[in-house]
Parts: C-alpha cells; sequence; structure tokens
C-alpha cells in the first residue's frame, strides 16, 4: 500500500511538471504570438533614418466598447474614494496649478536633460499627410519639446521651414541642437521661446498670418483648460487663410488616465497633474470640436486614434486613445 501511494504521489507529481510545462509553453507561445502582433507599430517601425514610420495605426480595437469598460474603471475609483480625494474646488485647483512655464523648464532641465525623454515622432508625417505637400512651405509647432515633431517634418518635406515655439528655454535649445545634429541647413528653421496661452498674436506681429500649418502635438493637454482658447486664437492668427492646424493629443480614457490616482485629478472633469507639477487633460471629440471651432476653425476631421502598444519587459498589451484633428482656418470672403 505504501509503494502504491509513493508511486501516486510520483505519478502527480509528473503530472505537475507537465501541466506548468504546457502551461509555460501555452505562456510562451502567447507572448511570441503577441510580441509578433506588435513588433513595427504604431509609428515605432523602419529605420530610424527614415522619415516615415513603418506602419501607422489608428484603429486597434473599438473605441465605444472601450469606453464602456473604462468608464466604469474610473466609475468604481470614484466610488472606492466616496467622492473625496482630489482638487474638486476652484479653490484647491488653484492651489495646486503653478506655472507652466516654469513647471516645464524645471521639466525639461531635469528628466528630458539628455534631450532623449520624447521618441522621434515619425507617424505624423503619415497621420498629417498635407505636412508632405510641397505647398506646406512654412510650419510653425507650438510646444517643440526637444525637436521630436520638427525633424520627421524637415526630413519628410524638403521645401518646409519650421518655426518651433515652447514655454521652455531648454526645450528650445534642445530643439535647436536636435535640428542642427541632423546637419539642416541653418534657413530652414528658426526657434524661440514663446508662451501661446498669455502672450497674443495681434496683427502687428510679424509671424501672423504667414503659416501654412500649425502643428500641435501632445501640447494643448499640458495647458490649464481656462488658456486652451487663447492658445487656439493665437494658432488661428498665425495661420494663413485656408491653413490648417494639425492636432494629435491624450484622448478620452486613454491608459494613462486610467493609471492616475484619484487624488491627482483636478476639477469633476478629465483634468490631471503630474507628480512634477505638469498638466494632462483627455479630450473627447465634442469638446476638441467645440474649441476649436469657438476659436474661429472649421473642422476638416476629428478622430479617435486607438492603437494597442505592447510592453516587452511586463509581456502586457496597453490600450492607448488619443484625439486626432485637422481644423482649417477659413477662407477670406
Amino acid at each position: 500500500m505504501e509503494r502504491g501511494a509513493a508511486l501516486l504521489r510520483v505519478r502527480a507529481r509528473a503530472s505537475g511538471r507537465d501541466r506548468a510545462a504546457e502551461s509555460e509553453s501555452s505562456s510562451s507561445s502567447l507572448r511570441e504570438e503577441r510580441l509578433r502582433r506588435h513588433t513595427g507599430r504604431s509609428g515605432y517601425g523602419g529605420g530610424r533614418s527614415a522619415p516615415l514610420a513603418g506602419q501607422y495605426h489608428s484603429s486597434d480595437f473599438d473605441y465605444e466598447e472601450h469606453a464602456l469598460n473604462a468608464g466604469r474603471v474610473l466609475l468604481e475609483k470614484e466610488r472606492g474614494a466616496g467622492g473625496h480625494g482630489w482638487a474638486s474646488t476652484a479653490e484647491e485647483v488653484a492651489e495646486r496649478v503653478v506655472e507652466q512655464g516654469d513647471t516645464w523648464e524645471r521639466f525639461h532641465r531635469k528628466v528630458n536633460s539628455t534631450a532623449r525623454f520624447f521618441k522621434e515622432k515619425r507617424y505624423i508625417l503619415q497621420e498629417f499627410p498635407g505636412l508632405l505637400d510641397p505647398t506646406t512651405r512654412r510650419v510653425c509647432e507650438f510646444g517643440c519639446g526637444n525637436g521630436s515633431s520638427v525633424v520627421p517634418v524637415l526630413k519628410g518635406n524638403p521645401a518646409a521651414h519650421v518655426t518651433a515655439l515652447d514655454f521652455s528655454p531648454s526645450a528650445v535649445e534642445h530643439t535647436r541642437r536636435a535640428v542642427e545634429a541632423e546637419g539642416f541647413e541653418p534657413g530652414r528653421f528658426a526657434a524661440m521661446v514663446r508662451d501661446l496661452s498669455s502672450d497674443p498674436v495681434d496683427e502687428a506681429d510679424a509671424m501672423a498670418g504667414t503659416f501654412d500649418a500649425v502643428l500641435m502635438v501632445f501640447m494643448l493637454s499640458a495647458v490649464p483648460p481656462e488658456h486652451m482658447d487663447k492658445v487656439l486664437r493665437n494658432a488661428l492668427a498665425l495661420l494663413k487663410p485656408g491653413g490648417r492646424a494639425y492636432f494629435r493629443d491624450y484622448g478620452r480614457h486613454d491608459l494613462t488616465q486610467l493609471r492616475f490616482p484619484l487624488d491627482q485629478r483636478l476639477g469633476g472633469g478629465h483634468w490631471y497633474q503630474r507628480k512634477d507639477g505638469t498638466l494632462s487633460y483627455f479630450f473627447d471629440l465634442e469638446d476638441l470640436k467645440s474649441r476649436f471651432e469657438g476659436a474661429g476653425f472649421a473642422c476638416g476631421e476629428a478622430d479617435y486614434v486607438c492603437v494597442e502598444l505592447y510592453n516587452r519587459k511586463k509581456d502586457e498589451e496597453m490600450r492607448r486613445v488619443f484625439c486626432h484633428g485637422v481644423f482649417v482656418r477659413p477662407e477670406l470672403n
């Protein structure tokens, strides 16, 4: 009997090892499948010297279904907090939100001191093919960061001259160095410090009405909502009649929003503050269109960009949501 029990234990251990091996094999196969599906996706494929991304993805999953599930996650967070834990009144928000020019300057001096925090956004030329049009000769970027959008535009459109603007002197310097490192002709690029959330562009401004395109990539979300209309009016003022504003930023129910702790939320909506003091706002399409149209633009395109990314280190699929828009300054009558 003892020999029989021992035999059963040996078989059980062997069976357990077999199941573990099968499970490990299955897990490895799933990981390999995820790796295969996601390699080179969402603007990160192709050689680094290429002006265009290897692939461009914008509808990897259904937004409405995702928003329904993500909304439940946010609601559960609120219920768990009992309606408390974030800055809910105007006074509480005002105490926490400091001058963003200074905040972003600290970021670019410390966190982004090597100018490598933001990867080159080569996907923007596929997202906004109008930037490749030879008639798009003068481009102004709001919030140039470290040149991650400027460089692809200069590479992709040899006819383009880009003017880069940013809150932060360090960001402007990072961008200038990035452009110099690529060896572009000096006459194709200019950069300057300018806070477009407070510094108005009027008719006397030398740049007013001179640009074919304004590029706003993850810039407007960094501005307090009450100042966004100033930024958009300035964009309109800088564009020629018929000029276009190209917009990409965080969308409602993006993974980043779901991961924000409630104590970093500002007000009752979809506005958050990172621990370094910088801001992050998550747009929905109606909100986005309303803001641009209120500033005088006509809506050419507005849609959610739904991208599924893969974190190799964590073996995790991540659903990212961005807002895409093309807005036009109306022609003069």
